[in-house]
């Protein structure tokens, strides 16, 4: 329990960003394997459409390195366009 206001408020702050981060982190991870497994299963319209997905989300979550770093939401719209390239 904090005995500071300030620190108070640096807590309830911390449970926000916690929350706010595993709640991206969730719909990045949930992207990727819907994706991966259209991509598994040959459905090259539906990859495409997880992919645009995943570029947004990604794009957000990196905007200011915030939540991750812009050359790993680089690595994960790279792979994946990889991947869906090579079903065509």
């Amino acid at each position: 329990m904090p005995h500071m206001k300030n620190a108070a408020k640096a807590q309830r702050k911390a449970v926000k960003a916690s929350l706010r981060n595993t709640l991206m982190q969730r719909k990045i991870r949930e992207i990727r394997k819907k994706a991966m497994r259209a991509i598994t299963a040959k459905k090259r319209d539906e990859a495409l459409k997880l992919y645009q997905e995943l570029q947004q989300t990604v794009d957000k979550a990196s905007k200011h390195n915030r939540f991750m770093k812009k050359n790993t939401a680089a690595r994960y719209k790279s792979s994946l366009a990889k991947k869906i390239r090579a079903l065509s």
